[in-house]
């Protein structure tokens, strides 16, 4: 059977440069080699995704697997995830990984980086 597909709204989305900037200049991250996650606060009741992947990763069918991957996992883990929080996911290598390595890297690592933020 498929699984009920879940939205990803615009509220869900960081659309904004200065977003971006907030969340970056804010300084905690983790690197986890083949990408880099950034939080920040929102000061909103919902957690947003932000995707950063340069052209270093790979041409545009590359970038836009990427990009779909980890919209499909933040959709999946998004009701599990602390709120308030920007998440911004920088992608470093253009390797392919599976979906649940996506999975996995949002569950582990956005609640500490939750709790690096509250400290």
């Amino acid at each position: 059977m498929s699984e009920t597909r879940k939205p990803f709204s615009r509220s869900m989305r960081i659309t904004s440069g200065g977003d971006f900037q907030r969340v970056y200049s804010r300084r905690i991250r983790r690197d986890l080699g083949w990408i880099v996650l950034h939080a920040g606060h929102n000061g909103l009741a919902v957690t947003r995704l932000g995707l950063s992947v340069g052209a270093r990763v790979g041409g545009a069918i590359q970038r836009n697997r990427i990009k779909r991957l980890t919209r499909e996992a933040f959709r999946r883990v998004h009701a599990q995830l602390p709120s308030g929080m920007d998440v911004v996911v920088s992608a470093r290598l253009p390797q392919e990984r599976p979906l649940t390595d996506y999975i996995a890297a949002l569950e582990v690592e956005v609640p500490r980086l939750a709790r690096a933020l509250s400290r």
